[in-house]
């Protein structure tokens, strides 16, 4: 009966979809979206509001990494209002779960049982879920990801050759590092240079820079060049083992910079080998395009994980992607060298793959209950002035508060406001300081520290520090060590082995 029931829902595309839809529902409870969504939402707002892409009105700024991920929030914030965020979420996880559904009918063209489960399987791992249901672009750049792979190296579409390049440029710049590989992966199944995949990748870097230019009157988003700036200096151990550590800690799920974790990392690589030799020596039931696509994947996760830790990208989301790709090699592994027609074999995936789900629910439950209580409360606290965007911030980071206060914003690592990079420019000390005196902004929210602590983050010349005592005043504290105190057990069970967030400190200007 339960066999059958499968077999129905998973051979039809539409219900494995739906299922996987309603497998991330929970995800929604946990209260947790990513605090950099909030930026595109933002500069997706202000272009609906001001008709400028931007973050402070009519500005003009790229202030969000992604361009098409702008447009598509736009439409949605069009079409739903402020109730907008839940239905870009599902949207997100449908268009998650159709990539992996395209990804699985390469793998497994003619199992309908084992393609479902690998969707199922796939779409519940924690960086799935954090790629669909967090808010951030992962959702649609799966898709686009599984799109090119599917209609072009599959199915060898012409269009897709053409159209899956430009939009993943739109989405994401950094995308060049899988069109780049799978150019060579092509190449090698096909054994002749694709010209339109070349003219796809030509065509989406060149209207990616040219609108930058025109527009923005700069190459690239700004938030690279806003990033290279604020964070040249953010880690100061550049030695060989700290790098490796970092390659872990962003290609694992421990999060933890160890030996312990490399070790992991290290095993888990192993396997990751160990499986590919495997389907490399199967001579039946793999064909040698599948082969090189399914190996294709793994390449570029772990050449992309080595390269964004190798330039010190400290941000988990950048990763996301590159470990789901490594995921689905060991399902299908698992899927392709298991009996599935025996209960307890798929029984112990499921329970594996389970307990993971419910690691990543608990984990975005922990983020959740923290941002509820601090910066969601922080944005409450301000607009209980009745501010607008005639008042300013100045603050890290750019997202929550941000958005749902909607002040004119300057932040410290400089995204969403050029000044402050003009400031960290001029002087690296004290540019902190030099954009309070010069920008004298509303409300300023410190982070772990107050200006006035010594070896504060927030360096001032002794009489800086006179001018800004006599010109604002704290109204509030938020520290995290009372949200840890009156959070659920489980949650404070969990703070206490991994403390997560930091105090804020609410400052206004006193008029």
């Amino acid at each position: 009966m339960m066999k059958s029931a499968l077999s129905h829902i998973f051979r039809n595309p539409f219900l494995l979809i739906l299922l996987t839809a309603i497998i991330k529902l929970p995800l929604f409870l946990t209260k947790n979206i990513q605090e950099d969504s909030f930026i595109t939402w933002r500069v997706a707002r202000n272009v609906l509001n001001y008709g400028v892409i931007g973050f402070n009105g009519d500005e003009r700024i790229s202030a969000s990494t992604t361009h098409l991920y702008v447009i598509v929030t736009a439409f949605f914030q069009l079409l739903f209002g402020e109730s907008f965020i839940y239905p870009l979420l599902i949207f997100s996880g449908i268009l998650f779960a159709i990539g992996s559904y395209w990804f699985s009918k390469i793998l497994f063209p003619t199992n309908a049982l084992r393609r479902g489960f690998f969707v199922i399987f796939l779409n519940m791992v924690p960086p799935a879920l954090a790629a669909s249901g967090l808010g951030m672009e992962y959702g649609i750049l799966f898709f686009l990801y599984n799109g090119l792979i599917y209609f072009a190296l599959h199915q060898r579409k012409n269009w897709a050759y053409l159209v899956f390049p430009i939009l993943l440029l739109w989405t994401r710049i950094d995308t060049v590092i899988f069109l780049g590989i799978f150019f060579l992966a092509d190449l090698m199944i096909r054994r002749k240079i694709n010209f339109i995949f070349i003219l796809g990748g030509i065509i989406g870097v060149c209207s990616v820079v040219s609108f930058n230019y025109l527009y923005f009157g700069e190459l690239v988003n700004h938030t690279i060049t806003a990033k290279k700036i604020a964070y040249k200096n953010l880690i100061q151990n550049n030695s060989f083992t700290n790098l490796l550590y970092q390659w872990a800690y962003y290609g694992g799920l421990i999060k933890k910079y160890s030996i312990y974790t490399l070790f992991v990392f290290l095993a888990f690589l192993g396997f990751l080998g160990f499986c590919i030799f495997k389907i490399i020596k199967n001579k039946t039931k793999i064909s040698y395009p599948t082969k090189v696509i399914l190996i294709t994947t793994v390449v570029f996760a772990l050449l992309k994980v080595t390269i964004f830790a190798y330039f010190k990208a400290y941000f988990d989301w950048y990763y996301w992607l590159p470990r789901v790709f490594m995921f689905a090699l060991v399902l299908f592994f698992a899927l392709n060298y298991i009996n599935i027609k025996k209960r307890f074999l798929i029984s112990g995936i499921f329970i594996v793959i389970f307990g993971l789900y419910c690691f990543q629910l608990l984990q975005s439950y922990t983020i959740g209950y923290m941002e509820e209580r601090q910066r969601m409360q922080i944005a409450a606290d301000i607009n209980a002035d009745g501010v607008s965007m005639n008042h300013s911030i100045l603050l890290e980071p750019a997202g929550i508060i941000p958005f749902y206060t909607n002040l004119y914003t300057y932040d410290e690592v400089g995204l969403v406001n050029k000044r402050i990079n003009d400031e960290m420019l001029k002087d690296e000390k004290f540019w902190w300081s030099n954009s309070v005196k010069k920008f004298k902004p509303d409300y300023i929210l410190t982070i772990e520290e107050k200006p006035s602590d010594s070896q504060s983050f927030y360096a001032m010349q002794p009489e800086d520090l006179i001018q800004f005592n006599a010109n604002y005043q704290l109204v509030k504290t938020y520290p995290i060590a009372k949200i840890h105190q009156n959070a659920p057990a489980i949650l404070k069970w969990i703070y206490q082995i991994r403390p997560i967030g930091k105090d804020y400190f609410l400052y206004k200007i006193i008029k």
